[in-house]
């Protein structure tokens, strides 16, 4: 190859190399023409810009306020998540095979995360509401439901509920003002962000095979809650326990629903919100421990304080691997008495500042001012018994407040 030859190939390739430099540049950097800098969600859309996910329009726009079709949402996740193909009987008279979003909907729907109507139908055109979104994130992401009653509007008979505070509890959707408007339709900006978010929570956890804390203070607070629910349900419908045990078998074992729920079916309260089991809030901050002594068994061990409905005490749940889900196998509850919690004073100050965050505080400032002397019964055998009772000063943005605390049974007087 002569010089001027060599020369000339040299230029070509330098040509074209430019143009491959500027092309992944101009791919990861492409501006929406509607997405400002400033836009609140710019982060988000972005980022499933950069990950391939989503393109915008042709005209340059993505339409950050236009509603996202059920269509949308499927195709997203799904790219997202990487779902094998699809193997499920479920069919929907609207989305033929030829429908362009046919695989990710059915992939979805193998998958449990999204499914139809009781028709037949998907309505794929249809936009997806708040809490819909919150469901198919929850289940699609397995999010931590380590918060109750994170919003006013989402009360804890909505068939929602757990899926709006494990959005709360996972730091993806705050809401306003106490509200998560579960019923509003979800905007293209919005679910970008919300997406973003679960993406965000799925790759901070730990890679391991093994159940974290998160995961199992979420079945502590969940399945209670749902089995619960089914209960309070059917003695509002007047259903013996026969018709509802197959819908508690969705959350418990079969052990469990045969031997140890029947007990509590009578107990279920249809006019008030007191629980039969107990309902855990703050307690994991400071007493909880589990182990997995095989993969498929899980034990956890925590405390519910006093809270105007229990008089507290020490709580261990067993929890089985059946059918791909973890289920509620055992419960024992031991009242507080002689042996109590004894918990100290700065566990004491965490679980008060807890309360006060959850309240909206910002920075609640907590400090022991002093400690006396109480006496009590034990609620078994009459015996007496002596616990620490702590006296603090809260110091919000909304004035110093003076709080009590019982060192054995975690109960708060304000």
């Amino acid at each position: 190859m002569n010089k001027t030859s060599r020369i000339f190939v040299w230029t070509v390739l330098i040509v074209l190399f430019s143009f491959v430099s500027f092309g992944s540049t101009q791919a990861a950097t492409k501006e929406f023409k509607d997405v400002s800098k400033n836009h609140p969600n710019y982060e988000a859309i972005h980022y499933l810009q950069d990950k391939g996910f989503i393109a915008g329009y042709t005209d340059g726009t993505f339409r950050p306020q236009d509603m996202i079709s059920r269509k949308h949402v499927a195709k997203l996740l799904d790219q997202a998540l990487k779902l094998p193909q699809a193997s499920t009987t479920v069919t929907y008279h609207d989305v033929p095979k030829s429908h362009p979003y046919y695989a990710s909907i059915m992939k979805l729907t193998a998958a449990a995360i999204f499914s139809g109507g009781s028709d037949g139908y998907f309505n794929p055109e249809a936009p997806i509401t708040r809490i819909q979104m919150a469901k198919v994130l929850d289940i699609a992401f397995d999010l931590h439901m380590t918060k109750h009653d994170a919003f006013y509007d989402v009360y804890n008979d909505h068939w929602g509920y757990t899926h709006a505070n494990a959005l709360f509890a996972s730091g993806i959707a705050k809401g306003y003002q106490g509200e998560f408007f579960p019923n509003e339709a979800v905007t293209r900006a919005h679910y970008a962000q919300f997406l973003y978010g679960a993406i965000l929570v799925k790759n901070a956890r730990p890679a391991t095979g093994q159940v974290t804390k998160g995961k199992a203070w979420d079945l502590v607070n969940r399945l209670p809650f749902q089995l619960e629910k089914v209960m309070r349900e059917g003695q509002i419908y007047g259903q013996s326990y026969a018709d509802i045990e197959p819908s508690l078998r969705m959350y418990a074992t079969k052990s469990f629903t045969g031997n140890g729920l029947p007990a509590y079916y009578d107990k279920a309260c249809t006019e008030c919100y007191a629980s039969v089991f107990p309902f855990i809030r703050f307690e994991p901050y400071v007493r909880f421990d589990f182990n997995q002594p095989d993969a498929n068994t899980l034990n956890v061990n925590t405390v519910e304080f006093q809270n105007g409905f229990s008089v507290g005490g020490f709580v261990a749940y067993q929890f089985k691997m059946q059918d791909g889900k973890w289920k509620m196998n055992a419960l024992n509850f031991t009242p507080v008495g002689t042996k109590n919690f004894q918990l100290t004073i700065k566990e004491a100050a965490k679980v008060i500042k807890e309360e006060y965050l959850s309240y909206g505080n910002k920075n609640p400032v907590v400090k022991h001012v002093t400690t006396t002397q109480q006496v009590e019964l034990d609620p078994v055998t009459d015996a007496k018994y002596t616990f620490d009772q702590y006296t603090f000063n809260v110091e919000t943005e909304y004035g110093r407040m003076k709080v009590r605390f019982n060192s054995s049974d975690g109960y708060t007087i304000q």
